[in-house]
């Protein structure tokens, strides 16, 4: 095998480690059935969100310390075991207590050891100046390996007994990931210490205000991001599309719409840059929106909600690589990079403390009448995007470094 063949191959088999988010996100991407399966209430499965964020957030600030100081091929062989076990736990102990300790652990297996540990590895496969079409390779692999194993198991509901028995199937595929990492990769050779969180930095990164503009943009887009795995059962409850419809809809929404439009964010960003990208998406997005929130809640608007339900999370989606070009873009100095990454995704991401708690709680209060309240926190989220983009543009044009007439806002 030449050695670019094995390069790729393996980003594919560390793409299969990213299975291991599937497990918490099982009740966003079969809601209706996990919340069937383990009795919950809409305000308990968000809660359960709110105890995975708890955990997981302070893993996108610290991750990196335990992916430099230990091997990060090892940290991620841990991260599987410990989500299978937490995966076989869930299917089979029985109560709400059980999984809100497992939420708790999901956070520490999937981001804290996981996620700065995968992306160590694969930079070490990128030679330089091929930094985008690696991560461009690892962005559709997971988008596939997602969508294959999440249309297999949507397939499969009708022969297993209980939903409860689907976390065990993940489980079980972790386990056997974790074999073929542990035989086929190796550690980065030579490697420098990274700066990706050093604590000396951190006075700077706070100091930078690029640093929260970024976040705060981030923080809007998850919001929109976050509140679509809402529209799964908005559909079914409000507009009568089954719930198999729906299920494979939010599948989609992670993965399969992602494969084929997600490029196309990134030839817009090119073409436009970031603060005019984010405003053009974020006010097409805001359209849709409110179209959705005034349309007649009744099955009559059936077709017309999910096409503007598949528009919706497809501009959204469109949107994703606009989250994290305004630190490169803005010259943010290369030494504190790293930390202001790790800044912004704890700002951004802290929206799952307290998003999906509150939405569920909308739902239990409301019923239906709630989807309106979460199409109204979309809104929200969009107009601080578009504030931030502007924020973006003036440091910008402050600073010269809009070079084109492309990277106007005005143009």
């Amino acid at each position: 095998m030449t050695t670019n063949r094995k390069k790729y191959v393996m980003i594919f088999f560390l793409t299969l480690t990213t299975l291991c988010y599937s497990l918490p996100y099982l009740s966003s991407s079969f809601y209706t059935q996990f919340l069937e399966a383990f009795s919950l209430s809409n305000t308990q499965a968000g809660f359960l969100m709110s105890m995975f964020s708890l955990t997981a957030t302070p893993g996108y600030l610290f991750g990196g310390i335990i992916a430099d100081k230990f091997s990060p091929k090892k940290v991620i062989m841990l991260s599987q075991l410990l989500t299978a076990a937490l995966g076989y736990a869930m299917c089979l102990i029985q109560g709400y207590s059980i999984l809100l300790v497992c939420y708790l652990g999901f956070g520490i297996s999937t981001t804290f050891l996981h996620w700065s540990a995968y992306l160590k590895l694969v930079r070490a496969q990128a030679n330089e100046n091929e930094e985008g079409k690696i991560f461009g390779f690892f962005e559709t692999c997971a988008a596939v390996v997602g969508a294959v194993t999440s249309y297999g198991i949507l397939g499969l509901l009708g022969h297993i007994s209980s939903f409860r028995v689907v976390t065990a199937i993940y489980a079980s595929i972790l386990v056997v990931v974790t074999i073929i990492i542990g035989l086929t990769l190796e550690d980065p050779k030579n490697e420098q210490a990274s700066n990706e969180f050093n604590v000396r930095m951190v006075g700077k990164a706070l100091a930078h205000p690029v640093t929260w503009i970024n976040g705060f943009i981030v923080m809007g887009l998850f919001i929109l991001a976050t509140g679509t795995s809402y529209l799964n059962p908005y559909l079914c409850s409000v507009f009568g599309t089954s719930v198999e419809f729906g299920t494979a809809l939010a599948i989609a929404n992670r993965t399969v719409i992602r494969i084929f439009v997600v490029g196309i964010g990134g030839l817009l960003l090119d073409r436009w840059k970031t603060p005019k990208f984010l405003i053009v998406c974020s006010l097409s997005l805001a359209v849709i929106t409110v179209a959705l929130f005034l349309l007649p809640q009744n099955p009559s608007m059936m077709v017309v909600a999910a096409v503007l339900a598949i528009l919706l999370i497809c501009i959204a989606i469109i949107a994703r690589p606009g989250m994290y070009t305004p630190i490169p873009e803005a010259k943010v100095p290369m030494e504190i990079t790293g930390t202001a990454m790790g800044i912004t995704s704890a700002v951004g991401y802290s929206t799952d403390l307290w998003l999906y708690t509150l939405c569920g709680n909308w739902l239990d209060a409301y019923g239906n009448a709630g989807y309106r309240n979460i199409l109204l926190l979309y809104l929200a989220g969009l107009a601080v995007v578009v504030v931030c983009a502007f924020l973006l543009h003036r440091y910008e044009k402050s600073h010269n470094l809009i070079s084109s007439a492309s990277g106007s806002i005005e143009s």
